[in-house]
C-alpha cells in the first residue's frame, strides 16, 4: 500500500511541471494574441459600450413613461370599482342576488345567449352565456341559433 502511494506521489511530481507548461504555454499563446487589439480596439469597444448604455438609458425612460401612464389607467379603473362598490355593494352580496336568481326567459327576436346573459345576470356577465346553453341543451342545438318564443331555463350564477 506504502508502495503505490509513493508510487502516486512521484508520479504526480514528475507530471506537474508538464502540466505548468502547458498552462504557460495556453497563457503565452493569449497574451500574444490580445497584444494586437493596441488602444484602437480598447477606444472602440469603451465607444461601443457607451453607445449601448446611452440606448438603453432611452429604453428606460420609454418604459418608465409607459408604467406612469399605466399607473394612470389603473388608478381610473380603481376609481370605477370603487363606485360600483358603493352603488351594488360588495361583490359577494351582489353574486348572491344572482345566485337566488332562477327562472325563464322568453327569447324575443335580435336576443342571443351572450345578450340574454347579461340581461339576466347583469352588465359584466354576458360571458356567462354557456350556463344558459348548457341549462338548455335539450332545446338549443347550435349556440348561434335560438329563436323568438323560445323558453330558456336561466340557472343560478356560478
Amino acid at each position: 500500500m506504502k508502495k503505490a502511494v509513493l508510487a502516486l506521489a512521484v508520479l504526480a511530481l514528475c507530471v506537474a511541471p508538464v502540466a505548468l507548461a502547458q498552462d504557460y504555454d495556453a497563457l503565452k499563446r493569449e497574451v500574444k494574441m490580445n497584444e494586437g487589439a493596441g488602444e484602437g480596439k480598447i477606444q472602440e469597444q469603451t465607444q461601443t459600450r457607451t453607445d449601448d448604455a446611452l440606448r438603453l438609458n432611452k429604453e428606460a425612460e420609454g418604459v418608465e413613461f409607459e408604467n406612469k401612464a399605466l399607473e394612470g389607467k389603473v388608478m381610473k379603473v380603481q376609481k370605477v370599482h370603487d363606485f360600483w362598490k358603493k352603488i351594488i355593494g360588495e361583490d359577494q352580496a351582489f353574486l348572491a342576488k344572482w345566485d337566488e336568481k332562477k327562472g325563464d326567459h322568453v327569447v324575443v327576436e335580435g336576443e342571443c345567449l351572450w345578450m340574454i346573459a347579461g340581461m339576466e345576470y347583469g352588465h359584466p356577465y354576458y360571458y356567462k352565456w354557456p350556463l344558459i346553453y348548457n341549462a338548455n341543451r335539450d332545446l338549443i342545438k347550435d349556440p348561434d341559433l335560438i329563436y323568438p318564443g323560445w323558453n330558456l331555463k336561466v340557472p343560478p350564477m356560478q
